[in-house]
Formats: C-alpha cells, structure tokens, sequence
C-alpha cells in the first residue's frame, strides 16, 4: 500500500467587487481590476489563470488554499482605496466544458458561489460587518473549515479595522518592499512605519497571511 497522500483538489477562488456599480469612475476601476488580476497570476501559482467574467468579478482556479488566498491578498491590496473585493473560495473537483474557451465548472466553483455569498451575508450583520472572505469545502472535516473560517474572519477583521495609510504600509510589506520604500511612498518617517507595523496590527495581518498563504 502506498504511504503517499492523496493530493488535494483544487480551490476555486471568485472575486467581486463591492459596491462596484455605484464607482464613479467605472473605466479606471476596471482598468484598476485587470492589473490586480494580472498582477495575482503573475505572482501566486495557478492551475487556471483568473480572468474576469460577466460584471465585476473575476475566478480562478489554485493548487491549494494557500494560493487561492494568496490571490486574494494581492487582488485586494491592488485594488485599495478604490475599491474593496469580496471573496469565495471552493474546494472541490473541477471540470472542463469547453477547452477551447476555457469555461470550467463543477464542485470548487459551486462551493465557491456558495462561499462568497456566504461572505455577503456576514457583511450585513453587524459583528461580522467586516467580512469578505469565506471558504467552502463539504469533504473536508467541519472542525478544519470552521478554524480557517475563523482564522479569516479575524484577518478582515484586523484589515478592515486599520486606516488608509496603514492598509497602504501592509499592501507594500506585503509585497516585500523594504520599510524606507514603503515609507516613501506613504509620505512618513521609516520610524512612523515600524511603529504603526506594532501598534496597528499590520505585523500580526503579515503572519497570518503568511500562515494561510501556506496552507494545502
């Protein structure tokens, strides 16, 4: 018998932007939203690169949670201050319709429609009203789904808590730049920087998506 574990399935992950019809500037906000998507396929490992579909919203298809959620990161930081994006993400198998139009379905996507209106439904209550991501994955065990549920829950709610420029000093950590960059393009001392890394979460935010970002 082999001691190999059966590989994962795939993560779905589906993005929509909040409030988007509303935007005032419709053109940039897209413009702005095919950047953070390409910028998520160039950066994070996918098996089916993101695209954005019908309206303002776009899916993938990722080897692991990690990297479904690490899409995620990156498409939402891209994206602030002009926008914020809500976040499904599905576990399942997923099959191809047509290959040569790239149109897939199944499980992960279905669990991934379900789990961003899951997202949507938190938001409107008013001890979750910072939630934009949840994840959906019926075979795997309640106990595991439940901790990572909770896990984001506390990360949108740390993200959704912080000011504009400390969203800003976690976006650029987040993609590695150095703290004097980062104090640069924000319009603060390095000195203002570290200290708002401590005070206001943003260290605490940059482990945990390390930590779910390496996630199966």
């Amino acid at each position: 018998m082999s001691d190999l574990k059966a590989k994962p399935s795939p993560v779905a992950l589906i993005g929509d932007i909040v409030e988007s019809r509303t935007h005032r500037e419709r053109q940039a906000l897209h413009d702005a939203f095919q950047a953070a998507v390409a910028r998520a396929n160039a950066e994070v490992p996918i098996d089916d690169p993101a695209v954005i579909t019908v309206g303002d919203e776009f899916q993938g298809v990722y080897p692991s949670l990690g990297a479904a959620l690490r899409a995620s990161f990156v498409v939402r930081s891209e994206l602030f201050p002009r926008a914020d994006v809500r976040f499904g993400l599905g576990r399942g198998a997923v099959s191809t319709l047509d290959p040569v139009r790239g149109i897939h379905d199944g499980p992960a996507y279905w669990n991934a429609r379900e789990a961003i209106t899951v997202a949507e439904e938190r938001a409107q209550r008013a001890q979750t009203r910072t939630s934009r991501t949840a994840y959906v994955a019926p075979d795997e065990p309640p106990a595991t789904v439940a901790a990572v549920r909770a896990a984001l829950d506390c990360l949108d709610f740390m993200v959704g808590s912080m000011s504009t420029t400390s969203r800003e000093i976690l976006g650029g950590l987040m993609h590695g730049h150095a703290q004097q960059d980062v104090a640069d393009r924000v319009g603060i001392s390095p000195s203002a920087v570290s200290q708002r890394v401590r005070r206001d979460g943003i260290g605490v935010a940059l482990e945990a998506m390390t930590t779910l970002g390496d996630l199966p």
